[in-house]
């Protein structure tokens, strides 16, 4: 069993012997009729499309709190300081988390910013372009996801890497959740994928309408100064020179797909609340890590 797999075994257990309940009004979709392993697909999307919208929500707050920062920030380990703060304390106020301790958010949110430091570390020194956050996951995670789980998730890092603009991503995403394939896995094996593209449609959407206030905010300077005009005619993702769109969706993807896999992992323990809460719950808080950490690390590259 390797790291990673292990500590979240560790988290899985400690979350559960610590009693977590997670209430959410449709439970009832995880009761599938005996004998006939019926679900209703639709509710279980909108399910985690309000997780997607959720790390929007979050991210709004997060740079909102850095907006009314007054004192100064002096390196990354305070950015970071910072940022772990603000995201424990948003993530708090949130229904879905409301079954959770804070230092049980705390916890997954520290081993996700831990993650995504370290995997943007060895990219940088083997040069960004040479992997992806989402195939760092799939490695890690290669003896509980099935075979068709990782097909499906390298096909939804393809649409990440070639759609030409946003609105090709989206369409392309939601296209994946009504494919054969998708509808032919096990319940369980399911919601992985739809964490996948609910966070990717919704990461698109917000980053491509806020990145540029996040720079405003962080670098407290015109982005005109620091070469991020945009490129006349271009998408959101090849719009500027040293931001990549792509990488940010990649990572958001990344962080939703681990909570996922972690959450209901944790969930489906004896005691636990069931796959599809832990999964909505864990995959929430590794998308928002994953998400404000890699924007924050871009950021910080420029200053």
């Amino acid at each position: 069993m390797n790291e990673t797999i292990h500590k979240t075994m560790v988290l899985a257990m400690a979350f559960v012997l610590s009693g977590i309940f997670i209430t959410f009004c449709t439970q009832s979709v995880e009761n599938q009729k005996e004998g006939e392993g019926i679900v209703n697909t639709d509710e279980i999307l909108k399910e985690f499309q309000t997780v997607g919208l959720l790390h929007n929500k979050v991210m709004a707050e997060v740079l909102d709190d850095f907006r009314k920062h007054e004192e100064p920030l002096d390196d990354s380990e305070d950015y970071f300081a910072f940022l772990e703060e603000s995201l424990v304390n948003n993530l708090s106020t949130k229904d879905l988390l409301q079954g959770m301790k804070r230092e049980e958010i705390r916890a997954l949110v520290v081993d996700e910013l831990a993650r995504t430091r370290n995997d943007y570390r060895v990219k940088r020194n083997k040069t960004l372009e040479s992997g992806s956050y989402l195939q760092s996951i799939v490695s890690e995670f290669e003896g509980i996801l099935s075979p068709q789980q990782i097909d499906i998730l390298r096909r939804i890092e393809n649409i990440i890497n070639n759609s030409l603009t946003v609105e090709m991503m989206i369409i392309s995403l939601e296209m994946v959740n009504e494919s054969p394939d998708v509808l032919a896995l096990e319940y369980e094996d399911r919601l992985v994928i739809y964490a996948a593209t609910s966070i990717g449609i919704e990461s698109a959407i917000y980053w491509s309408a806020h990145f540029q206030e996040w720079v405003e905010v962080l670098m407290y300077s015109d982005p005109s100064e620091l070469n991020f005009q945009k490129v006349a005619g271009a998408g959101f993702f090849d719009s500027v020179q040293w931001f990549s769109g792509r990488r940010m969706v990649n990572a958001d993807v990344a962080g939703g797909v681990g909570g996922a896999v972690g959450g209901c992992m944790a969930g489906s323990l004896a005691g636990g609340v069931g796959c599809l809460p832990g999964a909505l719950t864990w995959g929430l808080i590794g998308a928002a890590g994953g998400s404000v950490t890699n924007a924050l690390l871009q950021i910080l590259d420029q200053l």
